[in-house]
């Protein structure tokens, strides 16, 4: 299996990758405006299921087949951009609304918003093989198992990080969503995220 030097190497680049602020984080943190700590923390679960599908196909090479073909691409680029303006839509739409309650704050479709986000996310799949191939070594075992292992690392260390962001953006909003004028400005703020984060991938190229 990998050795020592080389899995905390590769533990060290994960955690520092994770913490860097991105289009997860932002995500997570929109989340957690809308729907308060427990839907953030369940939409940054979500993410992390979803990084560990793409990780599972890095290790099955199905990965690969997929960031071979740019229509491929485009189409899960496009579906993932249209998803997030979706949201933003959504949201401003219910801007005036009162936050829900922690029994009704929907933290199962928190989590599936999350999980679904990641997987139109094409960069998240060419990520984990430009990223996780770089620590694998094939006389320390089966490759596969390495890339799996190594993706489900990544997953766990960069959800635990987002969920350490829901429960601080959770918390803040608590403070500030008593009044209306608060809740509709975190709710513009949600939608405006929501949107830059589908704008920006309709927008981009991937490669």
């Amino acid at each position: 299996m990998i050795d020592a030097p080389t899995f905390l190497l590769f533990l060290s680049g994960a955690f520092l990758l994770n913490i860097t602020p991105g289009p997860d984080m932002a995500f997570t943190l929109a989340s957690a405006m809308r729907g308060g700590a427990r839907a953030g923390a369940a939409a940054a679960i979500g993410i992390g299921a979803g990084s560990l599908v793409w990780a599972g196909l890095t290790a099955a090479g199905l990965a690969a087949l997929i960031a071979s073909s740019q229509q491929a691409l485009t189409l899960i680029r496009i579906a993932g951009g249209a998803y997030l303006i979706f949201l933003a839509v959504q949201t401003y739409r219910h801007r005036h609304e009162a936050f829900e309650s922690a029994a009704t704050a929907g933290a199962a479709s928190a989590f599936r918003t999350g999980l679904i986000t990641n997987l139109l996310n094409p960069k998240v799949g060419v990520f984990f093989l430009a990223f996780v191939p770089i620590f694998l070594d094939p006389a320390a075992g089966p490759v596969w198992v390495q890339a799996l292992l190594l993706g489900a690392v990544f997953s766990a260390s960069g959800a635990a990080v987002l969920v350490g962001v829901a429960l601080a953006a959770g918390g803040l909003r608590a403070r500030l969503g008593a009044s209306p004028a608060w809740i509709k400005r975190l709710r513009m703020a949600s939608a405006a995220m929501f949107g830059g984060l589908g704008l920006g991938l309709l927008l981009s190229r991937s490669h």
